[in-house]
């Protein structure tokens, strides 16, 4: 009976180690066939942020304030109206309305003209113009004491033949008068004589026909019925008699 041959403890090694590097290849095979199989995840969009945008969405936006256009105002003369009476009605110095409509002659204004009126914050206010004498839109005032002109006029008359429209309007192109006593009249026996009333330089006063309580510019003769009329002449007198000044109504 023949006998076993033992393995030596050599080939058990070599065995053993080729037993070791074949798992070693499956194994890997495995990994790369699962490796390619498996189902790869899909890409995650990464969020961008548009830096640029976002900090100028934060900073608030200025917006300019336009201050808002002036009104134009303007007003259309009158039969009897002055620049001087037009400037005081308006409160704005006289020299500024001349200015704002680039009159230079002040007895060029006509009935339906349209003047603007300055505002009190109009750049005209600050320019200084040299002052001009006034005149009336119908230029009719004949004082007697030659050709000087006097102090205190008659300027027009406003309403003619309506009681609660008419009124005489005395302008003062000198000194401070005192026109207590002074009178005016309408040559056919009528007469209005002046109160207490301190006439200051530059200033208007308008007499009307019909009554009324007195102002600073305003004077009330206390008739019932209208007396002015086409043609008829004005006069005004000082309080010696002596005439400062006469008005012609003209024909309408």
């Amino acid at each position: 009976m023949g006998s076993v041959r033992r393995s030596t403890r050599k080939e058990y090694l070599i065995y053993l180690g080729l037993n070791v590097v074949v798992s070693a290849i499956t194994i890997l095979v495995v990994l790369n066939v699962w490796d390619r199989t498996r189902a790869k995840p899909a890409p995650v969009a990464t969020a961008t942020i548009d830096v640029v945008a976002h900090v100028a969405s934060a900073v608030p936006t200025l917006t300019p304030t336009v201050p808002p256009s002036p009104t134009l105002v303007t007003y259309t003369v009158q039969f009897g109206d002055t620049l001087y009476g037009i400037s005081l009605e308006h409160g704005i110095p006289v020299e500024a309305l001349m200015a704002a409509n680039g009159i230079t002659d002040p007895n060029s204004l006509s009935v339906g003209q349209v003047l603007i009126i300055p505002s009190l914050d109009s750049d005209i206010f600050s320019q200084p113009t040299p002052l001009i004498r006034q005149s009336t839109v119908v230029p009719t005032v004949t004082p007697e004491s030659g050709d000087q002109t006097p102090g205190v006029v008659i300027f027009g008359v406003e309403g003619v033949g309506t009681l609660d429209e008419e009124y005489v309007r005395l302008l003062n192109r000198g000194g401070e008068v005192l026109l207590t006593g002074w009178t005016i009249d309408d040559g056919e026996g009528r007469e209005y004589t002046f109160p207490y009333f301190r006439f200051y330089s530059t200033g208007a006063v308008h007499v009307h026909t019909q009554a009324g309580d007195n102002t600073t510019i305003d004077l009330y003769w206390g008739l019932d019925e209208a007396v002015w009329a086409a043609g008829k002449v004005i006069t005004l007198r000082d309080a010696t008699g002596a005439v400062q000044s006469t008005f012609q109504i003209p024909e309408s």
